[in-house]
């Protein structure tokens, strides 16, 4: 073995695995440039777990390019389970809450502490969420909701903040949604935050 074959194959020996990392994604939309930065770090599992979002039809569309997302960029895909009868038990009382308020409080938190139970599953100290890349999504609530949850859980949640502005984030994540002609949604996902344009209040 000559000296560059016999370095080559020393560096090699002492590569260590990437640290696994979940990174829950509300959509594809939100979730294509956070995977593009992130993939070089970490070993990603993209965690698809939104039992908020109404109807079925809506869900399985969402759901469909997520997985285009993570086909694109071959990285583990996962589903959770989708139960929107459960998920409205939780936020019964709360259906006329504002865009925003309590309702949406309980549901951030269903969908993180699911994701931190994913990452002990899979032996992930990291997770992380698309959720606060949106310009219409209340960054500082969610980091703290998930900041509360990995403490809770010796985890460590990276906040949006760790990748960059918000505003390129959401910038560079539309360019790539346009590049890969992803299903671009009009509304959060839930009954409650459904406005019907004047063509669909008319069907």
């Amino acid at each position: 073995m000559n000296d560059k074959l016999e370095i080559e194959e020393k560096l090699k020996q002492k590569i260590t695995p990437k640290p696994k990392l979940i990174l829950h994604i509300c959509c594809a939309v939100c979730g294509a440039y956070l995977i593009d930065l992130l993939k070089n770090q970490f070993e990603i599992i993209l965690y698809f777990y939104n039992p908020n979002i109404w109807p079925k039809e809506e869900y399985d569309k969402r759901l469909k390019e997520a997985e285009k997302l993570a086909e694109i960029y071959q990285i583990n895909f996962q589903e959770g389970e989708y139960n929107y009868d459960l998920w409205l038990e939780k936020v019964r009382g709360w259906e006329s809450e504002p865009e925003g308020g309590k309702r949406c409080l309980i549901c951030f938190r269903e969908r993180l502490e699911k994701t931190a139970e994913i990452a002990k599953k899979e032996k992930s100290l990291y997770f992380t969420t698309t959720l606060a890349i949106s310009p219409f999504k209340m960054k500082k609530v969610l980091d703290e909701i998930a900041t509360l949850i990995a403490k809770e859980n010796n985890l460590i949640f990276l906040p949006l903040s760790e990748f960059g502005d918000k505003k390129e984030l959401w910038k560079k994540t539309q360019e790539l949604s346009k590049k890969y002609e992803f299903y671009h949604q009009k509304y959060c996902g839930c009954q409650f935050s459904f406005r019907p344009t004047k063509k669909e209040k008319d069907l």
